[in-house]
Parts: structure tokens; sequence; C-alpha cells
């Protein structure tokens, strides 16, 4: 069973998943909510997702447990720098990265549009597509979280390549 982590926690962790993951892709690359070629086709800014009724009663040791609700988080985002020319040879590329870091990963087509999914050790999802007129995106899902009054840092909407940083 996964650690259960905070709702800021969780998010600040896939923001560095999805960091690293465009840190170990060519420099020409960003993450965006919107793509400069699709100015109507706006990425949201991330939601929250509750699921069921949440028992914690391992995480705090006590016998009485606190029943609240789990959640998730998932935003998108537009590979920026990639062309419908392209796009598939990035796709297999993020694939590439997830299953070195030693990441379950799977793919369900060979033809276009092209998609690809992993999951990460820690229990984040992240999937990579192809949109139907070839423009890549990326996705990322946290791992169930309890639900508390502080979600931590807002997403960015636009991650820049880190390379170069430390």
């Amino acid at each position: 069973m996964l650690p259960i982590v905070t709702q800021a926690a969780a998010r600040a962790q896939l923001l560095r998943h999805l960091t690293e993951t465009l840190r170990a892709l060519p420099a020409e690359l960003s993450l965006a909510l919107w793509h400069p070629d699709l100015p109507k086709a706006r990425m949201h800014d991330g939601v929250t997702l509750f699921g069921i009724p949440f028992d914690d009663d391992d995480a705090d040791g006590d016998e009485g447990g606190d029943v609240g609700r789990s959640a998730v988080f998932d935003i998108g985002y537009w590979v920026v720098g990639t062309t419908p020319d392209t796009s598939g040879a990035y796709l297999d590329m993020v694939m590439r990265v997830w299953s070195d870091r030693g990441w379950t990963t799977r793919t369900f087509r060979d033809s276009p549009p092209l998609d690809g999914f992993a999951h990460s050790p820690d229990g984040y999802g992240f999937s990579v597509r192809q949109s139907i007129n070839g423009y890549l995106s990326m996705s990322g899902t946290t791992p169930p979280f309890m639900v508390d009054p502080n979600p931590g840092d807002p997403f960015p909407d636009r991650i820049d390549h880190p390379a170069g940083e430390l």
C-alpha cells in the first residue's frame, strides 16, 4: 500500500515528475495549457476528482480512524515544440524516458493517433497522446490523497524546459 500523502505533497511530486520527464527530452520542448497552433484547444488547469470514503486507520495508528474523502489531482498539457509530423517520434521518446526510469508502460495503438501510458512506482499515472490532428499532449494524475483545505501551489500554465537548471 502506498503511503498516505497530503494533497500539497501529491501535487508537488506530480509537478516534479512532469518536469523531470521534460528535462530528459530535447530542449526545444515545453509543456503548456495552450498550444500556439491550437488557440481554441486550451487544456484545463487541473482538476481534483473526489473518490470513495477513505479510512486512514493504518495511517495514524489510532483505533477510531478518521473517515474522510479521498481524491486525485489530474492535469494535462500540450507538448509545445512538436508538430504533427514529429509527434510520433517525440511520443516514442517520452515512452522511452518513462521506461528507462523503471515505470510500467503500455501502448494500445500501432497507428495514429498514438498513445502511451505509464505508472510510476510511487503511484502516479501518466499519458502521452497524439490528437486526431497530430498534436501531442501529456497528462499526469496523483495517487489518492486525503482531501484537506490546503491544495498546495497552483500548477503553472507553462513548464519551460529545465535545461541548465541544477
